[in-house]
Protein backbone atom coordinates (compact mmCIF):
# COMPACT_ATOMS: atom_id res chain seq x y z
CA UNK A 1 0.00 0.00 0.00
CA UNK A 2 1.23 3.21 -1.29
CA UNK A 3 2.37 5.29 2.19
CA UNK A 4 0.44 8.85 2.98
CA UNK A 5 3.96 10.67 2.32
CA UNK A 6 4.42 8.88 -1.26
CA UNK A 7 0.68 9.97 -2.15
CA UNK A 8 1.42 13.36 -1.46
CA UNK A 9 4.94 13.30 -3.05
CA UNK A 10 2.91 11.84 -6.25
CA UNK A 11 0.10 15.33 -6.19
CA UNK A 12 2.58 17.70 -5.63
CA UNK A 13 4.61 16.16 -8.66
CA UNK A 14 1.75 16.23 -10.82
CA UNK A 15 0.92 19.92 -9.99
CA UNK A 16 3.98 21.02 -10.70
CA UNK A 17 3.61 18.73 -14.02
CA UNK A 18 0.79 20.77 -15.07
CA UNK A 19 1.26 24.61 -13.77
CA UNK A 20 5.27 25.05 -13.69
CA UNK A 21 5.38 25.59 -10.63
CA UNK A 22 4.71 24.96 -6.83
CA UNK A 23 2.97 27.08 -4.32
CA UNK A 24 2.27 24.88 -0.82
CA UNK A 25 0.45 26.48 1.82
CA UNK A 26 0.67 24.58 5.21
CA UNK A 27 -2.01 25.32 8.18
CA UNK A 28 -1.76 25.14 11.48
CA UNK A 29 -4.62 26.01 14.15
CA UNK A 30 -5.12 29.30 15.37
CA UNK A 31 -2.57 29.40 18.55
CA UNK A 32 -0.46 26.97 17.32
CA UNK A 33 1.70 25.34 20.40
CA UNK A 34 4.91 23.23 20.01
CA UNK A 35 3.84 20.15 18.31
CA UNK A 36 1.99 22.06 15.90
CA UNK A 37 4.78 24.81 15.17
CA UNK A 38 7.10 21.73 15.08
CA UNK A 39 5.24 19.12 12.62
CA UNK A 40 4.78 22.28 10.52
CA UNK A 41 8.09 23.13 9.58
CA UNK A 42 8.94 19.54 9.49
CA UNK A 43 6.69 19.48 7.05
CA UNK A 44 8.10 22.62 5.00
CA UNK A 45 11.42 20.78 5.31
CA UNK A 46 10.19 17.71 4.21
CA UNK A 47 8.34 19.44 0.82
CA UNK A 48 11.64 21.50 0.07
CA UNK A 49 13.81 18.43 0.03
CA UNK A 50 11.05 16.30 -2.50
CA UNK A 51 10.74 20.10 -4.43
CA UNK A 52 13.68 21.97 -3.60
CA UNK A 53 12.17 25.18 -6.31
CA UNK A 54 8.99 25.16 -4.73
CA UNK A 55 7.21 27.89 -2.58
CA UNK A 56 5.79 27.44 0.97
CA UNK A 57 3.80 29.66 3.67
CA UNK A 58 3.34 28.40 6.88
CA UNK A 59 -0.18 30.07 8.02
CA UNK A 60 -1.93 30.85 11.56
CA UNK A 61 -4.78 33.06 12.58
CA UNK A 62 -4.96 33.59 15.99
CA UNK A 63 -1.99 34.54 18.32
CA UNK A 64 0.92 32.92 19.39
CA UNK A 65 0.45 34.02 23.23
CA UNK A 66 2.14 31.09 25.21
CA UNK A 67 5.45 32.29 26.70
CA UNK A 68 7.15 28.66 25.49
CA UNK A 69 5.47 29.20 21.86
CA UNK A 70 7.15 33.00 21.22
CA UNK A 71 10.38 31.60 22.88
CA UNK A 72 10.36 28.62 20.65
CA UNK A 73 9.87 30.95 17.47
CA UNK A 74 12.51 33.44 18.54
CA UNK A 75 14.90 31.38 19.17
CA UNK A 76 14.78 29.04 16.34
CA UNK A 77 14.17 32.23 14.18
CA UNK A 78 10.44 30.56 12.83
CA UNK A 79 8.22 33.28 11.17
CA UNK A 80 5.02 32.11 10.36
CA UNK A 81 2.45 34.16 8.36
CA UNK A 82 -0.78 35.72 9.87
CA UNK A 83 -3.34 35.22 7.28
CA UNK A 84 -4.36 38.90 7.79
CA UNK A 85 -0.18 39.32 6.12
CA UNK A 86 -1.74 37.40 3.34
CA UNK A 87 -5.20 38.44 2.68
CA UNK A 88 -8.30 38.83 5.56
CA UNK A 89 -11.07 37.21 2.80
CA UNK A 90 -8.14 34.21 2.45
CA UNK A 91 -11.08 31.94 3.93
CA UNK A 92 -13.43 32.07 0.79
CA UNK A 93 -13.05 29.31 -1.69
CA UNK A 94 -11.89 31.16 -4.41
CA UNK A 95 -9.00 33.13 -2.84
CA UNK A 96 -8.11 29.60 -1.79
CA UNK A 97 -7.70 28.48 -5.15
CA UNK A 98 -5.89 31.34 -6.82
CA UNK A 99 -3.16 31.82 -3.93
CA UNK A 100 -2.09 28.44 -3.50
CA UNK A 101 -1.59 25.11 -5.77
CA UNK A 102 -2.22 22.81 -2.32
CA UNK A 103 -3.21 22.99 0.85
CA UNK A 104 -1.71 20.77 4.08
CA UNK A 105 -2.82 20.95 7.50
CA UNK A 106 -0.95 19.42 10.63
CA UNK A 107 -1.98 18.88 14.17
CA UNK A 108 -5.37 19.89 13.66
CA UNK A 109 -8.36 19.43 11.53
CA UNK A 110 -8.94 21.71 8.22
CA UNK A 111 -12.30 22.67 9.98
CA UNK A 112 -10.26 23.86 13.01
CA UNK A 113 -7.35 25.63 11.04
CA UNK A 114 -6.46 28.49 10.17
CA UNK A 115 -7.76 28.66 6.40
CA UNK A 116 -11.01 26.42 7.30
CA UNK A 117 -12.81 26.83 3.82
CA UNK A 118 -9.66 25.84 1.83
CA UNK A 119 -9.40 22.76 -0.37
CA UNK A 120 -6.52 20.33 1.47
CA UNK A 121 -4.76 17.96 -0.23
CA UNK A 122 -3.43 16.65 3.07
CA UNK A 123 -3.72 16.64 6.49
CA UNK A 124 -1.88 14.72 9.00
CA UNK A 125 -3.23 14.16 13.17
CA UNK A 126 -2.75 12.50 16.14
CA UNK A 127 -6.35 13.53 17.68
CA UNK A 128 -9.80 12.16 18.14
CA UNK A 129 -11.78 12.92 14.76
CA UNK A 130 -12.27 12.84 11.07
CA UNK A 131 -12.68 15.19 8.28
CA UNK A 132 -13.83 14.65 4.70
CA UNK A 133 -11.85 17.77 3.93
CA UNK A 134 -8.79 16.72 2.63
CA UNK A 135 -7.91 13.89 -0.02
CA UNK A 136 -5.23 12.12 1.81
CA UNK A 137 -5.65 11.68 5.48
CA UNK A 138 -2.99 10.16 8.24
CA UNK A 139 -4.93 10.91 11.30
CA UNK A 140 -3.72 7.97 13.44
CA UNK A 141 -3.79 7.93 17.67
CA UNK A 142 0.02 8.18 18.72
CA UNK A 143 2.22 10.68 21.21
CA UNK A 144 2.40 13.73 18.64
CA UNK A 145 1.88 14.88 14.86
CA UNK A 146 6.06 15.63 15.46
CA UNK A 147 6.28 11.49 15.79
CA UNK A 148 4.75 10.76 12.48
CA UNK A 149 6.22 14.02 10.42
CA UNK A 150 9.51 12.63 12.03
CA UNK A 151 8.45 8.73 10.13
CA UNK A 152 8.08 10.98 6.87
CA UNK A 153 11.28 12.40 7.01
CA UNK A 154 12.46 8.61 7.71
CA UNK A 155 10.28 6.83 4.69
CA UNK A 156 11.65 9.21 2.35
CA UNK A 157 15.26 9.15 3.19
CA UNK A 158 15.80 12.57 4.46
CA UNK A 159 18.40 12.55 7.22
CA UNK A 160 18.69 15.92 9.27
CA UNK A 161 22.45 17.05 9.93
CA UNK A 162 23.58 18.39 12.97
CA UNK A 163 25.74 20.70 10.90
CA UNK A 164 22.77 22.42 8.91
CA UNK A 165 21.51 25.46 10.78
CA UNK A 166 17.94 24.70 9.35
CA UNK A 167 17.94 20.97 10.18
CA UNK A 168 18.98 21.45 13.86
CA UNK A 169 16.17 23.62 14.10
CA UNK A 170 13.65 21.84 12.71
CA UNK A 171 15.01 19.10 14.78
CA UNK A 172 14.93 21.02 18.02
CA UNK A 173 11.23 21.94 17.30
CA UNK A 174 10.07 18.31 16.60
CA UNK A 175 11.73 17.16 19.20
CA UNK A 176 10.07 20.05 21.71
CA UNK A 177 6.82 18.75 20.28
CA UNK A 178 6.88 15.60 20.79
CA UNK A 179 7.94 16.45 24.36
CA UNK A 180 5.54 18.81 25.16
CA UNK A 181 2.54 16.66 23.52
CA UNK A 182 3.79 13.34 25.15
CA UNK A 183 4.52 15.31 28.90
CA UNK A 184 7.84 13.80 28.28
CA UNK A 185 7.20 10.40 26.52
CA UNK A 186 4.43 9.37 29.12
CA UNK A 187 0.64 9.98 28.12
CA UNK A 188 -1.36 6.79 27.49
CA UNK A 189 -1.44 7.39 23.78
CA UNK A 190 2.65 6.73 23.75
CA UNK A 191 4.09 4.43 21.69
CA UNK A 192 6.78 3.00 19.86
CA UNK A 193 7.52 5.97 17.24
CA UNK A 194 7.23 8.45 19.27
CA UNK A 195 10.35 7.07 21.25
CA UNK A 196 11.50 6.30 18.17
CA UNK A 197 11.42 9.77 16.72
CA UNK A 198 12.54 11.23 20.09
CA UNK A 199 16.06 8.89 20.11
CA UNK A 200 16.58 10.04 16.39
CA UNK A 201 15.87 13.74 16.81
CA UNK A 202 17.76 14.29 20.14
CA UNK A 203 21.27 13.94 18.60
CA UNK A 204 20.81 16.60 15.88
CA UNK A 205 18.75 18.78 18.44
CA UNK A 206 20.55 21.92 19.44
CA UNK A 207 21.14 21.49 23.22
CA UNK A 208 21.08 25.12 23.99
CA UNK A 209 18.13 26.06 21.95
CA UNK A 210 16.32 23.19 23.27
CA UNK A 211 17.54 24.41 26.84
CA UNK A 212 15.63 27.86 26.73
CA UNK A 213 12.85 26.41 25.03
CA UNK A 214 12.25 24.61 27.98
CA UNK A 215 13.20 27.01 30.73
CA UNK A 216 11.18 29.81 29.01
CA UNK A 217 10.43 33.13 30.84
CA UNK A 218 7.42 33.29 32.57
CA UNK A 219 5.60 37.21 32.35
CA UNK A 220 4.48 38.76 35.34
CA UNK A 221 0.73 38.90 34.23
CA UNK A 222 1.17 35.10 35.34
CA UNK A 223 1.59 35.92 38.55
CA UNK A 224 -1.25 38.28 38.95
CA UNK A 225 -3.75 36.22 37.18
CA UNK A 226 -3.20 33.59 39.61
CA UNK A 227 -4.02 35.90 42.24
CA UNK A 228 -7.69 36.89 41.11
CA UNK A 229 -8.33 32.95 42.09
CA UNK A 230 -7.76 34.63 45.61
CA UNK A 231 -11.00 36.75 45.33
CA UNK A 232 -14.56 35.69 46.58
CA UNK A 233 -16.63 33.33 44.39
CA UNK A 234 -13.83 33.05 42.40
CA UNK A 235 -13.29 29.32 43.20
CA UNK A 236 -15.03 26.26 43.81
CA UNK A 237 -13.51 23.06 45.18
CA UNK A 238 -15.36 19.97 45.56
CA UNK A 239 -15.17 16.26 45.12
CA UNK A 240 -11.82 16.10 43.19
CA UNK A 241 -12.77 19.22 41.08
CA UNK A 242 -11.13 22.44 40.79
CA UNK A 243 -13.44 25.48 39.20
CA UNK A 244 -11.50 28.99 38.74
CA UNK A 245 -12.30 31.84 37.43
CA UNK A 246 -9.97 34.89 36.00
CA UNK A 247 -12.45 37.06 35.16
CA UNK A 248 -12.22 39.31 31.30
CA UNK A 249 -8.57 39.21 29.74
CA UNK A 250 -6.96 40.08 27.02
CA UNK A 251 -6.14 37.65 24.12
CA UNK A 252 -2.16 38.46 24.74
CA UNK A 253 -2.86 36.54 27.62
CA UNK A 254 -4.96 33.37 27.34
CA UNK A 255 -1.40 31.13 27.73
CA UNK A 256 -2.00 31.61 31.27
CA UNK A 257 -5.23 29.67 31.47
CA UNK A 258 -3.45 26.26 30.83
CA UNK A 259 -0.66 26.88 32.97
CA UNK A 260 -3.04 27.84 35.90
CA UNK A 261 -5.01 24.46 35.08
CA UNK A 262 -1.90 22.27 35.06
CA UNK A 263 -0.67 23.72 38.05
CA UNK A 264 -3.96 23.56 39.85
CA UNK A 265 -4.80 19.61 38.56
CA UNK A 266 -1.70 18.78 40.53
CA UNK A 267 -2.62 20.09 44.30
CA UNK A 268 -3.27 17.17 46.37
CA UNK A 269 -6.86 16.06 46.53
CA UNK A 270 -7.80 17.58 43.02
CA UNK A 271 -7.90 14.92 40.00
CA UNK A 272 -9.64 17.72 37.48
CA UNK A 273 -9.38 21.56 37.31
CA UNK A 274 -11.23 23.92 34.75
CA UNK A 275 -9.97 27.21 34.50
CA UNK A 276 -12.29 29.85 33.03
CA UNK A 277 -11.62 33.66 31.23
CA UNK A 278 -13.49 35.51 28.79
CA UNK A 279 -10.79 36.13 26.55
CA UNK A 280 -11.60 38.86 23.88
CA UNK A 281 -15.02 38.09 22.05
CA UNK A 282 -14.76 34.47 23.38
CA UNK A 283 -15.60 32.54 26.61
CA UNK A 284 -12.36 29.98 27.00
CA UNK A 285 -11.63 27.20 29.61
CA UNK A 286 -8.77 25.23 29.89
CA UNK A 287 -8.88 21.68 31.70
CA UNK A 288 -6.43 19.63 32.95
CA UNK A 289 -7.31 15.79 34.41
CA UNK A 290 -4.82 13.29 35.85
CA UNK A 291 -7.79 11.32 36.83
CA UNK A 292 -7.91 7.51 35.20
CA UNK A 293 -11.56 7.64 34.27
CA UNK A 294 -12.08 11.50 33.35
CA UNK A 295 -12.59 11.10 29.26
CA UNK A 296 -11.55 14.85 29.16
CA UNK A 297 -12.60 15.01 25.21
CA UNK A 298 -15.97 13.97 26.04
CA UNK A 299 -16.65 15.63 28.58
CA UNK A 300 -15.03 19.10 27.08
CA UNK A 301 -17.64 18.77 24.17
CA UNK A 302 -20.51 17.50 26.15
CA UNK A 303 -20.25 20.52 28.73
CA UNK A 304 -19.43 23.30 25.83
CA UNK A 305 -20.66 21.86 22.50
CA UNK A 306 -18.95 19.55 20.24
CA UNK A 307 -17.96 22.39 17.99
CA UNK A 308 -16.58 24.57 20.60
CA UNK A 309 -14.35 22.06 22.79
CA UNK A 310 -12.25 18.82 22.57
CA UNK A 311 -9.02 17.62 23.84
CA UNK A 312 -7.17 14.67 24.78
CA UNK A 313 -6.21 12.12 27.40
CA UNK A 314 -5.51 14.57 30.22
CA UNK A 315 -6.21 17.98 28.81
CA UNK A 316 -8.85 19.74 26.96
CA UNK A 317 -10.08 23.49 26.00
CA UNK A 318 -13.25 25.35 25.07
CA UNK A 319 -13.64 28.63 23.03
CA UNK A 320 -17.16 29.41 22.97
CA UNK A 321 -17.76 32.61 20.55
CA UNK A 322 -19.92 35.54 22.60
CA UNK A 323 -21.24 36.76 19.39
CA UNK A 324 -23.47 39.84 20.05
CA UNK A 325 -22.90 39.33 23.56
CA UNK A 326 -19.36 40.16 23.28
CA UNK A 327 -17.71 43.08 25.68
CA UNK A 328 -14.94 43.07 24.26
CA UNK A 329 -15.29 46.74 23.73
CA UNK A 330 -17.59 47.71 26.62
CA UNK A 331 -16.28 49.41 29.68
CA UNK A 332 -14.71 47.70 32.88
CA UNK A 333 -18.35 47.15 34.85
CA UNK A 334 -19.92 45.99 32.03
CA UNK A 335 -17.29 43.86 31.49
CA UNK A 336 -17.62 43.10 35.19
CA UNK A 337 -21.13 42.46 34.82
CA UNK A 338 -20.83 39.87 31.99
CA UNK A 339 -18.11 37.84 34.02
CA UNK A 340 -20.33 37.34 36.84
CA UNK A 341 -23.39 36.14 35.01
CA UNK A 342 -20.51 33.57 32.42
CA UNK A 343 -18.82 32.75 35.71
CA UNK A 344 -22.22 31.69 37.56
CA UNK A 345 -23.53 30.30 34.81
CA UNK A 346 -20.67 27.92 34.03
CA UNK A 347 -19.65 26.97 37.10
CA UNK A 348 -23.08 25.64 37.50
CA UNK A 349 -22.94 23.34 34.24
CA UNK A 350 -19.52 21.82 34.58
CA UNK A 351 -20.26 21.04 38.52
CA UNK A 352 -23.81 19.54 37.44
CA UNK A 353 -21.84 17.78 34.42
CA UNK A 354 -18.86 16.14 36.51
CA UNK A 355 -21.14 15.10 39.16
CA UNK A 356 -22.99 12.91 36.69
CA UNK A 357 -19.77 11.90 35.16
CA UNK A 358 -18.10 10.65 38.62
Amino acid sequence: MEKPIEKLKDNLSKSLESKGSLHVVITMHPCPDPDCIGSAYGMKRIISHMFPESKITIVYSGEVSHPQNKTMLNVLNFQPTHIVEIDKDLSDKIVCKEFADAYICVDTLPERSAIPNAEYLFVVDHHKGDTDNAKIKDLRPVGSASSIVWEYMSQIGLELEKNSEEDSNVATALLVGIKTDTCDLVTDIVGDLDFEAYKSLIGVTDQKYLAKIVNYPIPPYHFELRRRLDQDDHVIQENGIFIGGIGYITPAKRDALPSIAEERARVEGIDTSFIVAIVGDNLEVSVRSSGLSIDVDKICKKIFGKNNAGGKMGSGAARIPMGAFSVKEEDIETQNDAWEFSRKLWFARILKEMAEHR
